[in-house]
């Protein structure tokens, strides 16, 4: 039942970088992907729109509302089509129409959570058609057509599965279904009608869906977690919680004392459940065990640097210097690098970082000893010693307050990492710069000097980590926009396309020829900065999708065989530029390398001869030119 809410406003920008699942039915991954999609949708209060809970506005009586909710949707909808895959996005394209969200929700569900059980009920449907021969029976071709629809209903769910076609034949006989055929041998009585009792049928049938379900997804994702060489915990989790349901669903089906089949299938489906389940317990307890004791000896000695290795290197760098102290310091440290090395930490632990901060305090106390000379180099100066101090304080601050809080803030799992929060890290981060600048030194305090390099260092690391993730807003709004346009290009202009080429007409060609001009030109508009990594290549995928319906529609003309050569070599120069870009923000020798690649397709292009007739081959060249020439302008702006 739809809740009445107040006025709807335009909600945040959905995060698509809190979700990585692309669904794709040969995956079998629908369990996964349903769960990453609705908590993600969840974070911005966008989940009601695929349920149906969040109903339209009435807009004739609060028209912003209204447009505030379609906005809502199309977001949805884009953001659905961009975490699927061609397949899926094929599939989902004639759903994504007035029906909006929900129903390219539900087309998916049908599609994947229910295609087990939709398949048993078509394929018992098919064991029910038969040819009729008396007067009156449906003509044979209309059979005919009946059972090639019927097949091909089947198959557009997906391949059918052992479990799934074991179910169908399972529900088939115990329905008696085999009853047409016993004209041909009345010497056998017929079955007890207690057995074609319907709620044992159903119950069957329940039983057989799950069974199918179990056999198609979990089993797979099961077997797929157990052989990976390091185990996700979230997966384990996930896993787990799927299998709990299973059985409850499997538990709740009723089923009579006097039903044999259904108490067995029960029963066969029950233990595969348990067995599933065992197998997740026993291999969390294994894994429990061993990151356990990884990250134990990691704390402890961790514990050991903070609280005896580190206040003894500082003190010794504050009193006269002892070249035997000075010696047995480094050995320690040698002595803690080597325990930390000999941990056993696989990398998707969360304890590899940890042992990653202690090797690098290790490391920092091991510098500032072998950075000293010998007792030959004079002591400092107390002044010096307390500027040292002070900068110390300042390195303990990064790297036990300022680093963990980036850190965490960075972390995909944290869903409250706000814009707000990053200028708060900011700010911290620049005050921290500003006190290390406020430490006078004197031109011969090296080791001063060294020490406030180090911390700035660390500081400028911090600020480029932070800057390096996508804006909680301004970027992702552009993300989001693209993404709107993409979900558009897929969902409406691909079928448009699509239809075309089946009844190409002139007046259609231009019609689309000006609405793809049209979505170039507000892909165009979408405002970009420089580091908008992200951004700019969800942008550039979507000009290339709709440069190829461009491709499409354009007219053939009849080209002889050397101009159609001459096109063969443009095209291929066109592809080969295409995926030059690197996702990222390349390096300064990278952008000069790829600089260098670009002028050499541009003189290949002008070097391809061309007779003065072949106007196609011409324009063809001029659109690869133009595709460089806006590769020149993206490495530029880097």
């Amino acid at each position: 039942m739809a809740r009445i809410i107040g006025p709807v406003a335009v909600a945040p920008p959905i995060p698509h970088h809190h979700t990585h699942q692309v669904l794709d039915k040969s995956a079998a991954n629908w369990l996964v992907w349903e769960r990453s999609i609705t908590s993600t949708l969840r974070l911005v209060g966008l989940d009601g729109y695929l349920s149906g809970t969040t109903p339209c506005p009435n807009p004739a009586i609060d028209p912003e509302s209204a447009a505030n909710w379609h906005t809502n949707d199309c977001a949805v909808v884009a953001f659905l089509a961009s975490k699927v895959s061609p397949s899926e996005q094929a599939y989902i394209s004639g759903y994504a129409g007035p029906g909006g969200a929900r129903t390219v929700w539900d087309a998916l569900v049908a599609r994947h959570a229910d295609a087990p059980a939709a398949q048993i009920r078509l394929i018992l449907e098919a064991f029910r058609v038969r040819y009729g021969t008396g007067a009156g029976a449906t003509p044979p071709e209309q059979t005919t057509a009946r059972i090639d629809d019927l097949a091909t209903r089947i198959l557009a769910l997906g391949p059918i599965t052992k479990p799934t076609l074991v179910s169908a034949i399972m529900v088939h006989a115990v329905q008696g279904a085999d009853l047409d055929c016993a004209q041909s041998a009345p010497q056998k009585p017929p079955r007890s009608r207690a057995r074609w009792d319907p709620a044992e049928q159903a119950a069957i049938y329940a039983i057989a869906a799950e069974r199918s379900a179990l056999e198609r997804d979990f089993s797979p994702a099961v077997s797929e977690f157990l052989q990976s060489p390091a185990h996700d915990e979230g997966q384990w989790t996930r896993l787990v919680e799927a299998l709990f349901q299973a059985l409850n669903r499997v538990d709740t089906i009723f089923i009579a004392p006097e039903w044999e089949e259904a108490t067995t299938a029960k029963k066969y489906t029950v233990a595969q459940i348990q067995k599933l389940q065992g197998d997740l317990e026993n291999a969390a307890s294994s894994i429990s065990e061993a990151e356990k004791n990884a990250v134990a000896d990691i704390e402890s000695e961790m514990a050991n640097i903070w609280d005896d290795l580190a206040p003894a290197v500082a003190g010794f760098l504050q009193q006269e210097r002892d070249e035997a102290e000075r010696s047995h310091l480094i050995e320690l440290l040698v002595q803690s690098l080597s325990r930390l090395d000999k941990t056993d930490m696989e990398p998707e632990w969360e304890g590899w970082k940890l042992r990653k901060r202690a090797m690098d305090e290790v490391t920092r106390l091991f510098n500032m000893l072998e950075s000293l000379q010998p007792t030959a180099v004079p002591s400092l100066s107390r002044a010096e010693q307390d500027a040292i101090a002070v900068i110390e304080s300042e390195l303990l601050s990064i790297q036990n307050v300022l680093a963990p809080a980036v850190a965490t803030f960075l972390r995909p799992s944290v869903v409250s990492n706000t814009e707000k929060e990053r200028r708060d890290l900011r700010r911290l981060l620049f005050e921290t710069i500003q006190r290390l600048d406020n430490i006078t030194t004197q031109s011969g305090w090296e080791q001063a000097r060294q020490r406030r390099r180090a911390a700035v260092h660390a500081v400028e690391s911090l600020q480029a980590e932070l800057d390096r993730l996508p804006s909680c807003t301004e970027e992702q709004d552009a993300i989001a926009k693209i993404a709107a346009e993409k979900s558009k290009i897929q969902n409406v202009y691909v079928p448009a396309v699509t239809a075309f080429m089946a009844n190409a007409t002139e007046r259609e060609r231009m019609r689309l020829t000006e609405v793809l001009f049209g979505a170039l030109e507000r892909l165009d508009a979408v405002e970009l900065e420089s580091k908008w990594d992200m951004a700019r290549m969800a942008r550039k995928e979507a000009v290339r999708e709709v440069q190829r319906l461009q491709d499409d529609i354009s007219p053939r003309a009849a080209v002889s065989a050397e101009e159609q050569r001459a096109l063969d070599l443009v095209e291929s120069e066109r592809l080969k530029v295409q995926d030059l870009l690197p996702p990222t923000k390349p390096t300064r020798k990278e952008r000069a390398h790829l600089s260098e690649l670009l002028l050499q397709a541009l003189e290949r292009l002008d070097g391809i001869e061309m007779q003065p007739g072949w106007q196609t081959c011409r324009q063809s060249r001029r659109n690869a030119v133009a595709e460089v020439q806006v590769l020149q302008e993206t490495l530029d702006e880097y």
